[in-house]
C-alpha cells in the first residue's frame, strides 16, 4: 500500500495523463482533427503492429481488425485490459484457477490467453494488465501465425506502449469512485534537443469491487521511455515497464443445478487470505533505419521477468464427506461449499528479439511491397503448485452456501512440485503485397517455426508419483501460408477474401504431459470474406465480415486408451461480424459492433459434447458506445454491452444468462488545462455472470458483474 500512495502523491504534484493525442489508424473512439472533418489520426506509440507487420494499414488489410484508442479508455474511465476489451465484438472472459489467473479471454471462440502481446512481442504471463502506460490497442481477428507464429486461433491482441513526442506535455489524473476507487496516473513528455525526448508515465490504485464484500485491488506502476532521432533515418526508442499488484481475487459464486446459485451477489465463497500478487518488469529495445522513402529495418529486443504468488481458495462442492454437488431439491439453507486450493507461484523470463524489414519497389506495372522478418527467443517458466489441502483431514472447513465465512485459518502448505519448462523459438517469415493498379491487391505469404520445448518436472516433497517426474522434451517445425485478395473499386470502397492458419504446440503455454509430448501441434484453418467502407469524407468506417475457423485436430480423449490425448477432435466456429466507427455529425460519435458466433464441437470422443455449443462462446454479442458534444465545455457519452447465453462448458451442463450492461459519461472542459468527467458504469445495477471456470458440477465458479458503480475524475494537462 506504500507504493500506491507513493504514486498517488506523485501524480497529484507532477501531473499526468492527457485526453487525447495521436494514435493508430482509423479506429474505434478515433479523435477528429482541428477541422473536425477527418476520423484518420496519427501513430505516436512504440510499436503498432498493423503498421509494423501489415503491408497495409487497418482500413486496407484483408482482416477483421479493432482499434480501441486512449481517448475512448479514458472517456470510459477504463483502467484495464479486460475492460477495455467490452470495445471488441466477439470477446468472452475467463475465470481463471491455479496458475491461469490475470486476463483470460475467448476470441471469436477460441482462448486467446497466450494470444496477448506488448508492442508487438508475446506477452503471455500471468498478471492483470494496467492502461495507464497504453497508447492504442489492436485486436487483429483470425488466425494470424504469419504475423505472430504460435498460437492466435481466434486471433490476436496487441498492446501499443506510449512513446516519447516532441511535443512538451505535462498531464494528470485523479479517480475517486464509490467503490472506494483512489486512483491517479501520470503522463510527463519533455524534448531534450530536436531529436530527442523522454517519457515518463505512472500510476497508483487502491479499489474495491461493487457488491464485492471481500475483492480488493492494489497496484502501482511506472514507465519511462527514452527516444532518439525521432523524426530521422535513425530512431531509437527505449522503454521499461514495471507493474506491482497485491489483490484479493475474486473467487466468484458457485454453479448449482447448472445455473448460479441463487445467493446474494455479495456473498465471497474465497478466504481474506487469499492474494494474488504479481511484480512484472519489461524492457524494450526498439531501433529503426530509414534506408529510404521505400526501404526500412527495424529491430525489437524484449526482456521480461514476471513473477507472481496465486493464494487461492474457491468453492468446491467435494470436500472431505461431502454427498457430492447438491440435488435439486436440496434446501439452498443446508448446502455446504468447501474451499479447494490449487495454490502456484512462478517466474518467468522472456529474451526474445525481431528484426523486420520493408520495401517497396516495381516490376513493371505492377508494385510490390515486401515485409520480411525474423524472429528468435528464450522462453523460461518455473512454476512451483503447492499442496493442495482439499478433500484431506487438513482442509479448510466447509462454509455455508447462504452465509460463508471469509475469515476461516487455511492451512500452510508447502510445495508439491516444481515445474521448469525452457523454450527456444526461431521463426522467418515474408509477405508480398502485389498491386495491379490502385484496384486490385493480392498478398501472399509463409512463415517457418521452430518451438523447441523442455519440460522438466521435480517433486518437493515425498509421494510423488515417479511417472508424472519424467523430462519431456518436444520440437515442432512448422509453415503457415496466408494469401489474400483484396478489391477496391474506389477509394472508399474494399472487398476482400483471405485465408490463414495457426498452430498450438503440445507446450504453447510452456508445459508438456506424458499425454501430450509426443502429439503435432493442433492446426487452425480460416477463411474470411468482408468489405469496409468509408463515408463523409472517411469521417464514418463500417465493417462487415463473415468467416469460417475450423481446427480438425483438436486435443481430445482417446476412447480406447483413457489415459491417452490424441488429435482426432473436430471444432469449428461460422460467424458475422459488423462494425460502425466514427462521426455521424460534427458532434455526434459511434462506435459499434455485432458478432454472430456458431461454434461448435463436430466431433470429439465424449460424445455429450458433440454437436454442443462452444464453451463460453456466446451466439450473439453487440457494444455500443456513443458520445455528443452539446458545447465546447460539455458531452454526453452512452453505452450498451449485450452478451447472449452460454454455456460454461463443452457438454453445456452449466448455462449463463444473457445480459445487457448499460454505461454512462458526462464530461465538462472548464478549460484547455482541466476536464471533469463522471462516469456510471452498469448504470441499472445488473447482476451479470462475466466470467466463468466449469471443471465438472462440482468444481466451478462463476463472477458476477460488479455493481453500480460511479467514478469522478478531474484530468489536467499543461
Amino acid at each position: 500500500m506504500s507504493g500506491v500512495k507513493l504514486l498517488i502523491t506523485g501524480a497529484l504534484i507532477g501531473g499526468a495523463m492527457t485526453p487525447s493525442l495521436a494514435i493508430a489508424q482509423t479506429g474505434t473512439g478515433a479523435a477528429k482533427d482541428g477541422d473536425g472533418d477527418d476520423n484518420q489520426i496519427t501513430v505516436t506509440g512504440v510499436r503498432s503492429v498493423t503498421r509494423d507487420k501489415l503491408s497495409e494499414n487497418a482500413a486496407n488489410a484483408p482482416q477483421s481488425i479493432s482499434i480501441v484508442t486512449r481517448q475512448l479508455l479514458e472517456h470510459q474511465a477504463t483502467s484495464r485490459l479486460a475492460d477495455a476489451l467490452k470495445n471488441v465484438p466477439g470477446i468472452t472472459l475467463n475465470a481463471g484457477e491455479g496458475a491461469a489467473r490475470g486476463d483470460t479471454v475467448n476470441l471469436r471462440g477460441f482462448p486467446a490467453y497466450n494470444d496477448i502481446y506488448l508492442d508487438g512481442i508475446r506477452d503471455a504471463a500471468v498478471y492483470t494488465r494496467d492502461s495507464f502506460n497504453l497508447e492504442t490497442l489492436e485486436v487483429l481477428k483470425g488466425p494470424s501465425a504469419i504475423l505472430f507464429g504460435r498460437g492466435s486461433t481466434g486471433g490476436a491482441i496487441n498492446q501499443v506502449s506510449k512513446a516519447p513526442t516532441l511535443a512538451p506535455l505535462w498531464a494528470a489524473t485523479l479517480v475517486d469512485g464509490t467503490n472506494n476507487d483512489i486512483r491517479a496516473t501520470a503522463d510527463v513528455d519533455m524534448p531534450i534537443g530536436i531529436s530527442a525526448a523522454i517519457r515518463i508515465n505512472a500510476m497508483g490504485e487502491h479499489s474495491e469491487v461493487a457488491q464485492r464484500d471481500l475483492v480488493r485491488n492494489s497496484r502501482w506502476g511506472i514507465a519511462p521511455s527514452l527516444a532518439v532521432g525521432i523524426g530521422g533515418r535513425d530512431t531509437l526508442t527505449v522503454e521499461y515497464l514495471h507493474q506491482e499488484e497485491n489483490d484479493i481475487p475474486d473467487v466468484g459464486i458457485p454453479v448449482i443445478n447448472g445455473e448460479p446459485a441463487q445467493v446474494a451477489r455479495n456473498l465471497d465463497y474465497g478466504l481474506a487470505s487469499d492474494r494474488f500478487i504479481a511484480n512484472d518488469n519489461v524492457a524494450t529495445a526498439r531501433f529503426r533505419h530509414q534506408f529510404s522513402d521505400a526501404v526500412s529495418i527495424s529491430d525489437t529486443l524484449r526482456y521480461a521477468d514476471y513473477v507472481f504468488s496465486d493464494i487461492f481458495n474457491g468453492p468446491n462442492f467435494a470436500y472431505r464427506g461431502s454427498p457430492g454437488a447438491p440435488a435439486a431439491a436440496t434446501p439452498l439453507a443446508s448446502v455446504l461449499v468447501g474451499r479447494d486450493s490449487p495454490s502456484s507461484s512462478g517466474h518467468r523470463t522472456n529474451l526474445i528479439n525481431q528484426t523486420d524489414f520493408t520495401a517497396t519497389f516495381a516490376t513493371g506495372p505492377i508494385s510490390h511491397t515486401v515485409v520480411a522478418g525474423t524472429e528468435f527467443g528464450r522462453e523460461h517458466d518455473d512454476t512451483v503448485r503447492y499442496v493442495n489441502p482439499f478433500g484431506t483431514a487438513n482442509e479448510t472447513p466447509a462454509t455455508l452456501l447462504l452465509s460463508p465465512n471469509p475469515f476461516e485459518i487455511a492451512p500452510t502448505e508447502p510445495g508439491r512440485t516444481r515445474a521448469v519448462t525452457t523454450a527456444y523459438s526461431a521463426a522467418a517469415y515474408v509477405i508480398d503485397t502485389v498491386s495491379f493498379g490502385d484496384r486490385l491487391d493480392v498478398i501472399g505469404g509463409v512463415r517457418y517455426d521452430r518451438f523447441a520445448a523442455h519440460y522438466r518436472p521435480s517433486a518437493l516433497i515425498a509421494g510423488v508419483s515417479a511417472a508424472s517426474l519424467a523430462p519431456l522434451d518436444h520440437v515442432d517445425h512448422v509453415w503457415s501460408p496466408r494469401a489474400s485478395i483484396v478489391f477496391k473499386p474506389t477509394a472508399h470502397q474494399r472487398f476482400y477474401f483471405s485465408y490463414g492458419t495457426s498452430f498450438d504446440p503440445s507446450a504453447e503455454a510452456l508445459s508438456l504431459s506424458s499425454k501430450t509430448a509426443n502429439l503435432a501441434p493442433v492446426i487452425a484453418r480460416i477463411v474470411e470474406l468482408g468489405a469496409k467502407f468509408d463515408w463523409m469524407g472517411g469521417r464514418l468506417v463500417t465493417t462487415a465480415a463473415i468467416f469460417r475457423t475450423q481446427i480438425d485436430n483438436a486435443q481430445i480423449t482417446d476412447p480406447d486408451h483413457p489415459t491417452q490425448i490424441v488429435l482426432a477432435g473436430n471444432q469449428r466456429v461460422d460467424g458475422v461480424e459488423l462494425g460502425i466507427t466514427g462521426h455521424l455529425t460534427r458532434k455526434w460519435e459511434i462506435t459499434a459492433g455485432y458478432t454472430y458466433l456458431n461454434g461448435k464441437t463436430l466431433a470429439s470422443s465424449n460424445a455429450a459434447t458433440v454437436g454442443k455449443q462452444l464453451a463460453n462462446t456466446a451466439r450473439n454479442a453487440a457494444n455500443l458506445w456513443t458520445e455528443y458534444e452539446f458545447s465546447d465545455h460539455f458531452e454526453l457519452g452512452l453505452g450498451a454491452n449485450y452478451l447472449g447465453k452460454r454455456y460454461a462448458d463443452f457438454a453445456q451442463s452449466a448455462v449463463l444468462p444473457s445480459y445487457i450492461m448499460v454505461d454512462a459519461m458526462a464530461a465538462y472542459t472548464v478549460n484547455s488545462h482541466l476536464t471533469l468527467r463522471a462516469n456510471v458504469n452498469n448504470v441499472f445495477d445488473k447482476l451479470a455472470w462475466v466470467n466463468s471456470y466449469y471443471a465438472s458440477a462440482t468444481e466451478n465458479h462463476i463472477i458476477p458483474s460488479p455493481g453500480r458503480t460511479a467514478l469522478f475524475t478531474a484530468a489536467v494537462k499543461f
